[in-house]
């Protein structure tokens, strides 16, 4: 019978040796959970920090790229506008617009003015 002791004394010492081990497995997760939530915290405070630069900064470059569209429209109008001038500023132009705008004739011309025909009412 010594054997038959032995043998259940063993079998309990192997039971409670993987209770104990169980329990310092649960008991290690325990202390480690504190640790783990703030880890996670930290990595999410970080992400929304990290995510407000970049969101000003995809507004900004959107920002930049309508401001380069309006300024490239209005350098295109400016040239425009230049090709104008140089125009108006030529001898002929400026004796055209000034008989078409302004009734302007040499000495010796006479200017008229026709109106257009009076519109008649149509009654019934």
């Amino acid at each position: 019978m010594p054997s038959l002791k032995r043998t259940i004394k063993k079998k309990s010492t192997a039971v409670s040796k993987t209770a104990t081990s169980n329990s310092a497995k649960q008991s290690r997760v325990r202390r480690s959970l504190p640790t783990l939530f703030t880890v996670g915290v930290s990595v999410l405070i970080v992400a929304g920090i990290g995510l407000l630069p970049a969101k000003t900064w995809i507004s900004q470059r959107q920002s930049i790229s309508d401001t380069q569209s309006d300024l490239d429209r209005l350098n295109a109008e400016v040239a425009e506008l230049e090709v104008q001038l140089q125009l108006l500023e030529t001898d002929d132009e400026i004796e055209r617009t000034a008989r078409e705008n302004f009734d302007f004739v040499y000495p010796g011309e006479e200017s008229y003015r026709i109106l257009p025909a009076p519109e008649v009412e149509e009654s019934n």
